[in-house]
């Protein structure tokens, strides 16, 4: 048994002791284990990115759709700062069992009552998010994961997915699609809502600014259905957020986030990117946006770089919208860093006084 599981069993002894002095409460103790969800967390992370769990430690822990609370009430025992967020009409037991244990605990988490279907008010910056069962509960899973990937670093999540249509019709394979459950459809609980193919989730994460990292399913690989406790799957996904470029070390030349997750630069940028499982970056790739008034007035933009102080090819924009540049990196290294430099620039003037060069979209070490 690993060390974190290992933890993760002895605190289970604690929480029991807890609910049992709290037991003359008037209320039902949320019905699943929470706490299993560490083996789960443990397979994602591994060896690899522990490093994630160090900057969990620096920046905070974020624990969504807390239920009882039971993973934020470990997290904590470990030495981590948690915020705990659960909307009391869709919780077990009114947020009334998290409550109980916070007393019993004598704990220091920050517990927020939140419906982050209709509302987001979180601000700061979290190292690791807890996104567990939760996302096919969400009206809104597009507002809620957008809004997640601008304050977290990171995220665990998990959620149902399913391959078959309800009455066993396969979905088309390959395509990104939702199923949207009947409010008695599953478990005759309208609190379930969308049912994602596991190609639809990918798509989802992408297009909330999330790199899939690692990912994982659990339970009936070959017939889940949307509808059915009998063939269920669940995918487990380990998440690095690139809302804004945070997943980067940003130097010089960006100007603030856009509410997109997209940044104007200067004309002169610079970003570095580390690999912490140690494996050597080989190639960059820039997604960019080039505005047709920039072309109407120049003509053309030109971007030039350097990567690890070597020249690479000039590229080349004639056209307005999306461009990708890709290029390969001259020495393959672990740490790597870029310097962007444009021929063409808006000067500062009014209402906006920044010098604008280009619209990043993405910016990706590989």
């Amino acid at each position: 048994m690993s060390s974190l599981l290992a933890q993760a069993k002895q605190f289970g002894v604690v929480l029991e002791d807890s609910r049992q002095r709290a037991a003359s409460e008037d209320f039902q103790w949320y019905p699943y284990d929470s706490l299993s969800n560490v083996q789960h967390l443990e397979a994602l992370i591994g060896s690899t990115h522990e490093y994630i769990l160090d900057t969990a430690r620096a920046d905070r822990i974020l624990d969504v759709g807390c239920a009882d609370g039971d993973l934020a009430f470990f997290f904590e025992s470990l030495g981590y700062n948690v915020t705990c967020i659960d909307h009391p009409a869709s919780n077990q037991n009114d947020m009334q069992g998290l409550k109980a244990l916070h007393r019993e605990l004598r704990s220091a988490i920050t517990i927020r009552e939140i419906d982050v279907d209709n509302e987001f008010p979180v601000s700061g910056k979290y190292g690791l998010t807890f996104c567990l069962g939760l996302l096919y509960h969400l009206k809104n899973p597009f507002f809620v994961l957008h809004h997640l990937a601008r304050v977290s670093r990171f995220c665990v999540l998990s959620t149902r997915i399913a391959r078959r249509l309800p009455g066993g019709a396969p979905m088309p394979k390959g395509q990104a699609l939702a199923y949207l459950l009947a409010e008695d459809e599953l478990n005759l609980d309208d609190t379930n809502c969308w049912i994602f193919s596991e190609p639809g989730l990918r798509r989802l994460l992408h297009r909330t600014r999330w790199e899939l990292v690692e990912c994982f399913t659990t339970g009936d690989r070959v017939s889940s259905d949307p509808a059915s406790l009998d063939h269920d799957e669940r995918a487990f996904c380990l998440l690095k957020s690139h809302y804004g470029g945070q997943h980067l070390d940003l130097l010089e030349g960006w100007h603030h986030v856009e509410e997109a997750g997209w940044r104007w630069t200067e004309r002169q940028f610079a970003a570095k990117a580390t690999s912490h499982n140690r494996v050597k970056h080989t190639r960059i790739e820039i997604r960019m946006f080039a505005p047709p008034l920039m072309i109407e007035k120049f003509g053309s933009l030109t971007l030039r770089a350097e990567i690890d102080q070597a020249e690479v090819q000039p590229f080349v924009m004639r056209d307005p919208g999306i461009h990708v540049c890709m290029r390969k990196i001259p020495r393959p290294a672990e740490v790597t860093s870029v310097v962007f430099r444009l021929d063409n620039v808006l000067e500062p003037a009014a209402p906006d006084f920044r010098e604008l060069g280009i619209i990043v979209v993405s910016l990706e070490f590989a």
